[in-house]
């Protein structure tokens, strides 16, 4: 029986705090070793940059059976496993109800910085919400996405993507 892993770092594939390029050979070295343990050939690796701090969110698209595609966003992170704080809108996604969907969480004062934490960039986030929705009218095909987690920095320093997952199919399939 083999063991599905959903989550990269459940799986023992995220590495942080790299700072240099030995760092980054012994953390190639040792993910090779923990796929070839799983019995999983390691084809290729992602080196990004490390975001630190904000705001751990989640957007994406999901399919209804009745209603096709929903653009869906929430609190990220582990958090959406525990909380299920999240909203859904058909697209298109218009500016106000993108406001909407995050003025729509139960988390929302977690956005507009709570008990001495800074604010999040509520319009990066509604601005991601907003692409999410239009590539999803343009591509049928795309049948789920999660960007999760989404990082949303300070008002003014943007939202950045660190992870994400999409799964497409044949139009009308």
């Amino acid at each position: 029986i083999s063991r599905v892993v959903v989550h990269k770092c459940d799986g023992g594939g995220v590495f942080l705090g790299l700072r240099s390029a030995g760092d980054v050979a012994a953390a190639v070295l040792a993910l090779d070793e923990r796929m070839r343990d799983a019995g999983v050939r390691l084809d290729g690796i992602l080196l990004q940059r490390e975001v630190a701090g904000g705001l751990e969110a989640l957007v994406g698209v999901t399919h209804d059976p009745t209603f096709g595609p929903l653009v869906v966003a929430g609190l990220g992170g582990t958090l959406v496993e525990v909380f299920r704080d999240v909203s859904f809108r058909l697209p298109p996604v218009t500016d106000l109800d993108a406001e909407e969907m995050l003025d729509g969480l139960k988390a929302k004062k977690l956005l507009d910085g709570f008990r001495g934490a800074p604010a999040a960039d509520r319009a990066a986030l509604a601005q991601v919400i907003r692409k999410v929705s239009a590539l999803v009218e343009a591509m049928p095909e795309l049948v789920e996405l999660d960007l999760n987690p989404v990082k949303v920095l300070r008002p003014g320093q943007g939202a950045v993507v660190v992870d994400g997952r999409m799964r497409v199919a044949r139009a009308g399939g």
